[in-house]
């Protein structure tokens, strides 16, 4: 089942993650996120099993991001969230706002897993491409 977990969470990085990308506020600066965003809280809770168990992360560096609406009940949200991340409320960085729309009231919200480190972004790329000879892609 690990090496299930393993592939399953580098195809959710692969197909819905944030990627490494130059950063335009600093001349040289890279960024390197091993994040998601859904609001599936299946998709994130699958997520942080695989960021936990198969890269041993630093938990003290996991961060948490919501968008929700501005009619839905933030504080709600947020605890629905911090138990699906099995993860304390300090950790949540600012919430997006959005207008009214046509979900506003149907949905949890979107969650964003964030976190950033070269070297976990690095094991990500490995695994993935492990995964991707194994599939002969």
């Amino acid at each position: 089942m690990d090496d299930l977990r393993r592939i399953i969470g580098v195809i959710l990085w692969w197909a819905e993650g944030t990627k490494s990308r130059r950063d335009k506020r600093w001349k040289n600066a890279v960024s390197y996120p091993v994040e998601i965003t859904s609001t599936d809280p299946l998709v994130i809770k699958l997520f942080l099993e695989f960021i936990r168990k198969d890269l041993k992360i630093d938990e003290s560096r996991l961060r948490v991001q919501l968008q929700i609406h501005e009619n839905d009940n933030f504080y709600e949200l947020e605890s629905y969230w911090a138990e699906i991340c099995s993860i304390t409320k300090d950790k949540f960085q600012k919430t997006i706002i959005r207008p009214v729309g046509k979900k506003a009231g149907k949905t949890k919200g979107t969650c964003k897993i964030r976190y950033s480190d070269k070297e976990t972004y690095l094991k990500v790329k490995g695994i993935l491409e492990q995964v991707l000879q194994l599939v002969k892609v």
